[in-house]
């Protein structure tokens, strides 16, 4: 049998930086989580993480420039959020054509590559989102099927004035000039012209039918509830990044996220359905999205094709953080946290497939990656018994030319978004920085370590191909 998991590692050298999540232009958007007028603040969090040396990062409503260098993350404290879907008496013959528009996002800008993640939280209602840069976004998008919810979706119809049992409802961002015309198709069409910087949102109808998302533009697409149920007649909110459109058919290895039955929300041109998760095959095909759903999680599944070398991990106090890491069976060894190899895990089997997953504690942001291979990695948090997770920021997707770095937590100083100062996770160098070469499977890497005499929380490592010096100040 061929190595499946070299071949496809191999595949990337051509279009890894497109498959990376680093840029340097980004949108972010927060949905209504709960309900507009909950009377408690949205806490809601944007985390940017720096991949170079001299890099100016500019957030909107923010009035100045940020400074940071490789490995260093900045949180920003956010208040803004979409609000309700509004739908207009006048034109509310059928509310399912109806978009709603909002001009509340947030425009993350640099001069070099970095990572954007955020976090959208309100009460114990929480969901975490990785931010697509926006010259990697596409103009074509499947729909994925509402998934059943005792008390929000199933039961009766719709309530629009109910929050918990209103519609799902999908939030399409047009992210930078010029205006973006997009159309709902599969059904009767609804079009709509979004200007630069805007989001429109419109409901989502329960039904097997295929739609997807068409625009002249690049665009993003997320699928959102406000307030799904979830346990005990609690709410929260439901949040997932919508994955583009395939040109072919790709494979999706389904990792035991919570060692419970899931439902799988698969859409693209041939079909739109609720698939029930059988551990006798953890695999879905599927040309468009592969979401798993679960009471208070809805987890964008990676494709194979997709898989990546390097991630960042971002820790969120107060929660159970931990990751999933699927893996080709012929390349268990090798992946690393940090600037350490994995520890001996419970590796697991995904039946008709050729991956194992694991699942991995971790206690502070950091990086994975792996030396010979490509993988996927998932970031996952647990407060109770709510779930939320999302995939991990890709920083390279060829093993053959990997650049991580590792973030270890520093000091916060919590500020809203007015300019008035920022969060701060960064780590120093510290004396005394020398090479240390890593083991021959790293393949000539070199691995830049602080010395002992340096606290860990100082540590910093930057991996590279084939350098043994690091990148200059520019």
């Amino acid at each position: 049998m061929s190595d499946g998991g070299s071949n496809v590692a191999k595949s990337f050298s051509v279009t890894s930086q497109t498959l990376t999540n680093a840029g340097q232009d980004f949108r972010v958007v927060f949905p209504e989580n709960i309900a507009y007028y909950h009377p408690s603040d949205a806490r809601n969090k944007i985390w940017v993480t720096a991949l170079h040396n001299n890099t100016s990062v500019t957030v909107s409503s923010a009035n100045s420039e940020h400074q940071l260098n490789a490995s260093q993350t900045t949180s920003f404290n956010v208040i803004q959020e979409l609000g309700r879907l509004m739908i207009n008496e006048t034109n509310a013959s059928d509310p399912f054509k109806v978009f709603s528009i909002s001009d509340k996002t947030v425009h993350i800008t640099s001069n070099k590559d970095i990572i954007v993640q955020a976090i959208s939280s309100r009460g114990r209602s929480t969901q975490s989102a990785l931010v697509i840069p926006t010259t990697k976004l596409s103009s074509k998008y499947f729909i994925p099927p509402v998934p059943e919810i005792e008390g929000t979706t199933s039961g009766g119809a719709p309530v629009a004035n109910v929050t918990e049992r209103a519609p799902f409802r999908l939030i399409i961002v047009n992210p930078n000039e010029p205006k973006a015309s997009v159309t709902i198709k599969g059904g009767e069409e609804v079009s709509i012209d979004i200007e630069s910087g805007r989001a429109a949102q419109i409901w989502v109808k329960n039904d097997n039918k295929t739609q997807y998302v068409e625009a002249n533009k690049g665009v993003a697409v997320f699928f959102s509830h406000p307030c799904a149920i979830q346990h005990q007649c609690s709410c929260g909110l439901l949040h997932a990044m919508v994955p583009p459109a395939k040109n072919n058919t790709m494979r999706f290895p389904i990792p035991p996220v919570l060692d419970q039955p899931v439902s799988i929300l698969r859409s693209d041109k041939e079909t739109r359905e609720r698939i029930t998760f059988s551990s006798s095959s953890a695999v879905v095909e599927s040309a468009g999205t592969a979401i798993v759903y679960w009471p208070s999680l809805l987890l964008t599944l990676v494709p194979v094709e997709e898989f990546g070398s390097c991630f960042v991990v971002q820790f969120i106090e107060g929660k159970e953080n931990f990751i999933i890491i699927v893996v080709h069976k012929s390349h268990q060894q090798g992946i690393h946290i940090g600037k350490d190899p994995l520890e001996e895990g419970k590796w697991q089997e995904l039946k008709g497939t050729e991956y194992f997953s694991t699942n991995h504690s971790i206690s502070s942001t950091t990086v994975v990656w792996h030396n010979a291979t490509n993988m996927a990695v998932y970031q996952i948090y647990k407060h109770n018994d709510t779930w939320i997770g999302n995939p991990a920021p890709v920083v390279s997707a060829n093993p053959d030319e990997p650049r991580c770095i590792q973030v270890s937590p520093g000091e916060f100083n919590d500020s809203r978004l007015t300019g008035r100062g920022e969060d701060m996770r960064e780590m120093s160098a510290g004396p005394g920085i020398e090479p240390a070469t890593a083991t021959s499977r790293t393949k000539g890497l070199q691995i830049w370590v602080a010395l002992s005499t340096t606290p860990p929380q100082q540590l910093l490592v930057n991996v590279m191909a084939a350098s043994l010096v690091e990148e200059p100040d520019q």
